[in-house]
């Protein structure tokens, strides 16, 4: 589909913009002269992270990072899409890329990095494929934080004390599932939130039928369609069947479960890494990983992929000092100690990782052909993700809804953007 889009709206109500004072826009100072910019995010878990990067940024050029986080993503992105044109947007945050990315762009919102990225590719390596998600006609506005694939994490520990191998086809996937239960424990932990709803709509849908998948997200096919209609159907299915715990909110949950034994696997972005890492578990040895193997074999190995970006905001008094710092960031000395941190893989060439999680996805997308798909958030106009993301969520708490008079909500979401959009 092209043409062009309905810009999405910044502004906010006025409860939102009295809440706008809790973003940090300005710089600190402290007592080594160092300056710390606020680092506006929605991911609270990495905090430690952020700061322990930002120290290694302000012994760099004086000029670090200081996270800034939000517990609840929904309340990020109105606060975020409040002030972003104004003077209390925070000189750096975190944001989304592809469809999430284009309306802050429209705004006006967040400076052009377009010289800096050509800079990064030439000197760095940076992948221009991943880069490619952050451009917008032409022009680019993001560094990558993060680039992830999503895999099923597993505690090794379960499996190995109940013999299970991992799984290559749907079948021994099911298997694993039914030995797992019997022996009292959740198969996968199941994540609900103002945005986790689509984490196994997506996943199934794009299994069963990814063509389907890349047409709803491009507003091709309606949620009604059949194809929609048997990947809900199929999670109703895996739902009933007991293969979830008992929901749990991704932005307060801890990985206790996981790492205790509870919850034997979790299908999540490879960014979750560091949670379970911080919680003591071990990759290779307590923590492993896969892919989910393919649920229709016709069309084999199907995963979902996606990145962020940090962003420098182009209405901050700090954008100077903000661009300086990114900068700083993307050099492959610095990338290679953030990566570290988070057991994260860089976008750049120069920058290698001995993550065991890492080097499996990499070399499990080389042999077997593993195809990507962008994340939903991501692919789809943040129009109909957020508030779709939200409804899939009452899904995952009440399975057994009637489903034709949900998927016609939905549609009516989607509905209600694309009918404004120029064919």
């Amino acid at each position: 589909m092209t043409g062009i889009r309905r810009k999405y709206a910044l502004g906010a109500t006025a409860s939102i913009m009295a809440l706008v004072g809790t973003l940090t826009p300005y710089a600190i100072a402290n007592a080594s002269g160092s300056t710390y910019l606020a680092l506006a995010n929605d991911k609270s878990t990495w905090t430690t992270q952020f700061n322990a990067i930002g120290k290694v940024l302000a012994a760099d050029d004086g000029i670090g990072w200081t996270a800034n986080p939000y517990p609840s993503t929904a309340d990020y992105q109105a606060l975020v899409r409040a002030a972003a044109t104004t003077s209390k947007s925070p000189a750096l945050f975190t944001w989304w890329s592809g469809e999430q990315l284009n309306p802050l762009v429209q705004a006006g919102a967040v400076a052009n990095l377009t010289s800096d990225v050509k800079v990064w590719e030439a000197k760095y390596g940076l992948n221009p494929g991943v880069e490619k998600a952050y451009e917008v006609n032409g022009q680019y506005y993001g560094a990558p934080l993060y680039t992830a694939d999503w895999v099923v994490f597993y505690n090794k520990t379960d499996y190995a004390k109940n013999h299970l191998s991992v799984p290559t086809t749907w079948a021994q996937l099911a298997s694993n599932v039914a030995v797992l239960r019997s022996k009292g424990i959740s198969p996968f932990t199941y994540n609900v939130d103002d945005w986790a709803g689509f984490i196994w709509f997506e996943q199934i849908l794009d299994e069963q039928d990814p063509s389907a998948y890349q047409a709803l997200v491009n507003g091709q096919i309606s949620y009604t369609s059949a194809p929609v209609v048997a990947a809900m159907n199929e999670w109703r299915t895996l739902s009933n069947d007991g293969w979830f715990a008992t929901p749990t909110d991704i932005d307060t949950a801890t990985p206790t479960d996981l790492v205790n034994g509870s919850n034997a696997m979790i299908l999540i972005g490879s960014w979750d890494e560091a949670s379970f890492t911080g919680a003591g578990m071990v990759p290779g040895k307590t923590l492993g990983a896969f892919f989910m193997p393919p649920l229709n074999p016709k069309v084999g190995w199907q995963a979902i992929f996606e990145t962020g970006p940090v962003v420098v905001s182009a209405h901050s008094s700090q954008e100077a000092e903000a661009l300086t710092s990114v900068n700083t960031f993307m050099e492959p000395a610095v990338q290679a100690k953030w990566d570290k941190l988070q057991d994260f893989v860089s976008a750049e060439s120069s920058v290698h990782s001995t993550d065991p999680t890492a080097v499996f996805e990499a070399n499990e997308i080389k042999s077997e052909n593993v195809q990507l798909s962008n994340r939903y958030w991501e692919a789809t106009p943040p129009q109909i993700a957020v508030p779709v993301a939200s409804a899939l969520s009452k899904f995952i708490l009440n399975p057994n809804l009637s489903l034709m008079p949900f998927l016609k909500s939905l549609q009516q979401i989607a509905q209600s953007y694309w009918s404004t959009v120029k064919k």
